[in-house]
């Protein structure tokens, strides 16, 4: 087998208008602000074989005009999508810390044994994602891909090319339009994994 590397970009949307609530499955848009920075993210980072998107509006809207600009192969799948929160959708966190104080920092300290009410599982959120993220690294082992997600896709992401416990989740910041870079190295032992950029 001849060794071959798949060079993986992964960008976070920027700025959306409702900035200060939880927004995973709410469909907030971008600001101009947030828009153009993620415009500047990008800036003289080449050009992609393949661009993969979330299906919220955020992620796709900017995915898509990315894609038609340089002619680029789009795909756009829900399974990228942010955690889905969901009561704590819409609310801020100090909102929820008058009701629900206790719960809200146990998962802070827990967010793999605990969960929003009525809100998705850990398990099954990192299961989604990651099953994606690898079905589309066997597909397209060699090219250049760039993923436009949410925060806990990213830091997921990342995670599994780190080898980090999951119970470590939140100690990896991602910032609004927040640019990274993996290398994901093939040959005949199998593959690995390495975090080139990230901020």
């Amino acid at each position: 087998m001849t060794p071959t590397t798949t060079i993986i970009d992964l960008l976070r949307h920027g700025e959306v208008e409702n900035d200060a609530v939880f927004c995973g499955s709410t469909n907030d848009t971008l600001t101009d602000a947030g828009w153009q920075k993620m415009v500047k993210a990008l800036d003289n980072k080449g050009k992609w074989d393949l661009i993969v998107s979330a299906s919220l509006e955020r992620c796709q809207e900017f995915a898509q005009l990315i894609a038609e600009e340089d002619d680029i192969d789009l795909e756009v799948d829900d399974s990228l999508n942010e955690m889905d929160f969901g009561h704590w959708e819409g609310l801020c966190p100090e909102q929820i810390m008058k009701e629900e104080g206790e719960l809200l920092n146990a998962w802070w300290q827990s967010p793999t044994r605990v969960s929003p009410p009525e809100g998705e599982d850990f398990h099954i959120f990192q299961s989604r994602v990651l099953a994606y993220f690898k079905n589309i690294i066997e597909n397209n082992q060699g090219k250049r891909i760039l993923f436009v997600s949410d925060t806990g896709p990213i830091r997921l992401i990342i995670m599994y090319i780190l080898g980090m416990q999951d119970e470590n989740l939140f100690r990896l910041n991602v910032d609004y339009a927040c640019f990274s870079r993996l290398h994901i190295y093939h040959d005949e032992v199998g593959e690995k994994g390495c975090l080139i950029k990230h901020g």
